[in-house]
């Protein structure tokens, strides 16, 4: 093992430690810190692969024209819905209603990149989903950005509402959404995603991975960024992201 790949490794497993129902870092060590994106989404990956291979993934951007952040997902955070998880799981439990879609096809490399239409007739089912933000830092938001990619980009857990073939009428960058917390609105508007219309970044995601060795294939499941701010989840409280066309996504977080 290089020196690269040894810290690469030393920093995702003190990640990995510092998850519920590990303690969080107080301290993030320099000599671990990640010199650059490359290497942070590499202790991103080797942080993800230590629950299994990719099965879904994450993708937003803070604009329109903006680079998108990806962040890979295992089986052990994808949640079908209705889910019950226990309040000890995580340690944040903020969520955020996001659109998410499961894929019909692959999506293999090629020379040209894919066109928008082509992505959205690989599409087999469109989903509303909560994504629950989690972190390994004491001090989340002073966390430098990137150990927050590293750190699986502050996933925590997906559940993925029942899944429609029709996708949604209109222009999802202003589809109605609703984030409720047992039953009342917490937050409700149109739209809501920072990048506009999420169609441009599973495009942008489908691109950025078919230049890889691991390209988007059938069965895979992506988010595509929140629709809501954040919200702090307590225990006992029943989670509900619902878009105008999708069923709702529900969370319930248990003592």
């Amino acid at each position: 093992m290089t020196a690269s790949s040894d810290k690469i490794e030393q920093a995702a497993a003190l990640l990995a430690s510092a998850r519920p129902p590990g303690a969080a870092l107080e301290i993030l060590p320099a000599e671990l810190a990640p010199a650059d994106a490359a290497e942070a989404w590499a202790v991103h990956q080797a942080f993800v692969a230590k629950s299994g291979p990719a099965v879904a993934w994450k993708v937003g951007a803070s604009s329109p024209q903006a680079e998108i952040g990806v962040g890979e997902i295992a089986a052990d955070t994808l949640h079908q819905s209705p889910a019950r998880m226990p309040a000890a799981a995580l340690r944040l439990w903020a969520v955020e209603a996001e659109i998410a879609v499961t894929l019909g096809r692959d999506l293999c490399p090629r020379e040209t990149p894919y066109e928008t239409e082509e992505v959205l007739a690989a599409v087999a089912t469109w989903h509303a989903a909560i994504e629950v933000l989690d972190t390994a830092f004491a001090e989340w938001r002073g966390a430098p950005s990137l150990w927050k990619v590293a750190d699986r980009q502050n996933h925590g857990a997906l559940i993925v509402g029942p899944g429609t073939e029709r996708r949604p009428e209109g222009p999802l960058g202003e589809l109605p959404v609703r984030l409720k917390i047992d039953g009342a609105p917490a937050f409700e508007h149109r739209g809501g995603n920072n990048a506009g219309d999420p169609t441009w970044l599973l495009v942008a995601l489908v691109n950025r991975l078919a230049k890889t060795d691991r390209w988007l294939k059938a069965g895979d499941v992506v988010t595509t960024g929140s629709a809501t701010p954040f919200l702090q989840a307590k225990t006992g409280q029943r989670v509900a992201a619902e878009f105008d066309g999708l069923e709702a996504a529900e969370l319930v977080v248990e003592a």
